[in-house]
């Protein structure tokens, strides 16, 4: 699986977010086994990702399973039991 962020620099919405996923991926152990990809709106090559994942919102957080989009959550993190829910997470 993998989490997609796109971010803008100096974006404390951005960070928070990525903070929260970062916490509960730690929390479940799950930090070897989640690729993370993060692309910075501000630049050209951030905004060429962001549009071909259709995204018109900071931040956007993508979640892929063998390339097929599984979640999104824009404008925030996700709620951690959708997440959890998302990634197979046993509790």
């Amino acid at each position: 699986m993998k989490l997609m962020f796109f971010v803008k620099e100096n974006c404390s919405a951005c960070t928070n977010a990525k903070e929260k996923i970062g916490f509960f991926l730690k929390k479940w152990e799950m930090t070897d086994t989640i690729e993370i990809e993060e692309f910075d709106c501000s630049t050209e090559d951030g905004l060429i990702e962001a549009a071909m994942e259709g995204v018109g919102e900071i931040p956007t957080i993508v979640l892929q399973n063998d390339g097929t989009e599984i979640g999104r959550w824009e404008k925030k993190a996700p709620v951690s039991d959708e997440l959890m829910e998302l990634l197979g997470v046993e509790t």
